[in-house]
């Protein structure tokens, strides 16, 4: 049987770091797509409550609050679809998903506090040197 040539110590890590950095992604995708859903059905619950609202209460306000309540929840899903894919591209090594991950790193800095830690790791993770020398390299061999 062949030996198997081992890898660097570096290379081996920052392979660990993206693939779990790739779940990572995938996993938080899923979530804030079950949370985007959550929203909208909060969203359609408001607009259908059975409550005598006061006087001074303008009662379109809880109309309002429900459609705002959709809005959000489908700005949560997109987010998560493209966070997801990010994951799923980084996971294949494919050429555009560095660039994807990063961007999507930015946003989820905004969703404390699973977000933040889940970016701060990946924008660690994709703008370290060895992280960028070993994507690019990956990302071009699967591309031949």
């Amino acid at each position: 049987m062949p030996a198997v040539p081992a890898q660097p110590k570096q290379q081996h890590d920052m392979k660990m770091h993206i693939n779990i950095l790739g779940w990572l992604f995938v996993g938080c995708g899923v979530l804030f797509g079950l949370l985007g859903i959550t929203m909208i059905f909060a969203g359609q619950i408001i607009n259908r409550l059975p409550i005598v609202w006061p006087a001074e209460f303008p009662f379109t306000m809880a109309h309002f609050a429900g459609w705002i309540a959709g809005v959000a929840g489908l700005t949560t899903i997109a987010l998560g679809a493209g966070v997801a894919a990010a994951g799923s591209g980084l996971l294949q090594y494919k050429s555009w998903a560095r660039v994807l991950s990063i961007i999507m790193s930015i946003f989820l800095l905004f969703k404390f506090p699973v977000g933040t830690a889940v970016g701060v790791y990946g924008l660690w993770v994709l703008f370290s040197q060895e992280g960028q020398e070993y994507y690019k390299a990956r990302a071009a061999s699967t591309m031949a």
